[in-house]
C-alpha cells in the first residue's frame, strides 16, 4: 500500500545510482537511505541547500520494494515556496502508463488463456477467437482504468500536501555505521606494540 507523509530532515551526501530512472542514495538526518528517487530540480536544489538547515520534505512511497520518492521540498525559511517533483503527476506520464498498463494486460491475457480457450472450443475455433477477444478487450481496459484512477489519486494527493500526514523514516533508512578512522586504527596499533 503506498503511504504518503512529511518530515522535517536535513539530507546530505546525495549520490547517484542509476542514471536512467534518477535513483540515489543519501543521509537523511544521520540515517542512510539506500534508494531515494527524485528529479534533477529537486537533486540540484538539496545538493545547494544549507546543509545545517532542516528542510520539510514530503515523501511518496509506493510499496512493492521501489525506491522512496521525494515528492516535494520546501526549504528552510521559506513557507510558500514549494518545490515539487513534477515527474510524479504529470499528465503525460500519467497518460502512458495508463495505456501501458492496458496494453500489457491485454497481452498477458491473450498469452495466459489462449491455449485453455481455444483447447475448450476444440476445432471450432471461430467461436473461441471472439471469446477470447472479448476477454482480453475487457481486461486490458479494466487495468487501464485502475492504472488510470491510481495515477489521478496519486496526481490529486499532490497537489494537497497539506493534508499529508507527519511520518517516520526509519523503515526506510538504515542506520549507519562509524566505520574507524585509519588514523586511529593506526594510533590503536601503536598503543598496543608500545604496552607490549
Amino acid at each position: 500500500m503506498p503511504k504518503f507523509f512529511y518530515t522535517d530532515c536535513v539530507v546530505t551526501d546525495l549520490k547517484q545510482i542509476d542514471f536512467h530512472r534518477d535513483e540515489f542514495t543519501a543521509r537523511i538526518n544521520g540515517r542512510t537511505a539506500k534508494r531515494l528517487a527524485m528529479t534533477h530540480d529537486l537533486y540540484h536544489h538539496l545538493m545547494g541547500a544549507d546543509r545545517s538547515g532542516k528542510s520539510r520534505v514530503w515523501f511518496y512511497a509506493p510499496g512493492f520494494n521501489k525506491a522512496l520518492v521525494i515528492a516535494a521540498v520546501r526549504p528552510a525559511g521559506q513557507e510558500h515556496n514549494v518545490l515539487r517533483n513534477r515527474a510524479i503527476s504529470s499528465p503525460y506520464k500519467m497518460i502512458v502508463r495508463t495505456l501501458l498498463a492496458g496494453v500489457l494486460a491485454w497481452f498477458a491475457t491473450w498469452a495466459l488463456l489462449a491455449v485453455p480457450v481455444l483447447s475448450w472450443y476444440g476445432a471450432n475455433a471461430q467461436k473461441g477467437v471472439p471469446l477470447l477477444e472479448t476477454l482480453s478487450l475487457q481486461i486490458g481496459a479494466g487495468v487501464a482504468f485502475l492504472s488510470f484512477s491510481y495515477w489521478l489519486w496519486v496526481r490529486l494527493k499532490m497537489h494537497r500536501l497539506q493534508r499529508w500526514p507527519s511520518g517516520d523514516l526509519t523503515p526506510y533508512t538504515q542506520a549507519t555505521v562509524p566505520i574507524p578512522d585509519a588514523a586511529l586504527q593506526v594510533t590503536a596499533k601503536a598503543a598496543e606494540e608500545l604496552v607490549d
